[in-house]
């Protein structure tokens, strides 16, 4: 395995060159954005055979379809993969998938490959079951409810809302608070037996939602404390999870949480982080549907169904690299 090193001013330049040289199947070890050009790090076993120009024009690479729009070209989903750190099975999984589709762009064949990869299922309006949003502390679970809560109201129905984090300094401030805002009454149940409670007095309200402490998924005190909210309850336990966390954490959040009933996710703080392979990573281990996907800390922001093609989207927007000029000015008293 050889590397070699490039440099130009755009991605789409330097990954030009890549493709030129090394051909499709070389594998993007690094990419640098930091200073004035963009530099990419590529590994190759053997430089590719070079083809005569004309039948060059004639020959489709696997990856490479034109259907009326730009091409898609194999180099670019690697460099995405490489950038977000995506583990290496699933990153082969989703390229094997995305070469096995005619794509008129690059954004197409990434969504046909996570709408192959993946489980879509969106939070429906009138859920058959009460809603209880689990995850780590921190997760964005509160706001979660709360977004939720305020569609809900926004869409005429009527909503259950209840807190069980009575642990978390200030949680049940918190969403109350969000809750007043919507003229709705936060119910608090401290143990199993007042959540039973809880849903009971609400039970002609057209949606209950349920707002839970933070679990530790490798304590097994916090784990079995969250089993029994939803054995008591009866309620779908929806894993809230943020982007940015270790993405080998969330793998096995996304093999842990499961075993308390967990069959869909919710990603958070979308907005907040720039690599997101913890995301595919912990639906992917846990074979969790997406369900959800909060860009914004604001409550009137909803949470958008997920769907193959605003995740490819999100993952295939790179931040731009930043201008001397603005150094300059940010260098400035």
């Amino acid at each position: 395995m050889r590397l070699k090193t490039y440099s130009a001013k755009s991605m789409k330049e330097v990954m030009a060159r890549v493709r030129e040289e090394l051909g499709a199947d070389a594998i993007i070890i690094n990419i640098d954005e930091t200073g004035k050009n963009v530099r990419v790090t590529a590994a190759y076993e053997k430089l590719p055979v070079k083809i005569p120009e004309p039948a060059r024009k004639e020959t489709v690479q696997q990856g490479r379809r034109r259907l009326g729009g730009e091409p898609f070209d194999m180099a670019e989903l690697k460099a995405v993969f490489t950038y977000h750190g995506l583990p290496y099975d699933l990153a082969m999984r989703l390229q094997t998938a995305a070469g096995a589709v005619d794509a008129s762009s690059f954004i197409d064949a990434l969504a046909s490959a996570l709408d192959t990869c993946f489980a879509f299922s969106p939070i429906q309006e009138l859920p058959d079951r009460p809603l209880l949003l689990v995850g780590p502390p921190g997760a964005g679970k509160t706001v979660a409810t709360a977004k939720i809560a305020a569609e809900a109201v926004l869409n005429g129905l009527t909503v259950n809302l209840i807190t069980t984090d009575g642990i978390k300094s200030g949680g049940i401030e918190q969403l109350s608070k969000l809750a007043a805002l919507m003229k709705l009454t936060t119910h608090v149940a401290h143990a199993p037996d007042e959540l039973i409670s809880a849903i009971d007095r609400g039970r002609e309200a057209d949606i209950t939602l349920i707002d839970t402490a933070g679990v530790n998924p490798f304590d097994n005190h916090d784990l079995d404390y969250a089993w029994e909210l939803v054995s008591a309850s009866d309620a779908e336990p929806v894993l809230v999870l943020p982007a940015g966390y270790d993405q080998q954490d969330c793998r096995e959040f996304g093999e842990i949480f499961p075993q308390i009933g967990v069959t869909r996710l919710i990603a958070t703080r979308l907005d907040s982080a720039r690599r997101f392979a913890n995301i595919l990573t912990a639906a992917h281990g846990g074979r969790l549907a997406l369900a959800n996907l909060g860009r914004s800390p604001f409550v009137a922001e909803n949470l958008e169904p997920a769907d193959g093609y605003k995740l490819a989207k999100l993952f295939s927007t790179l931040p731009k690299p930043k201008s001397k000029d603005k150094k300059e000015r940010r260098a400035l008293p």
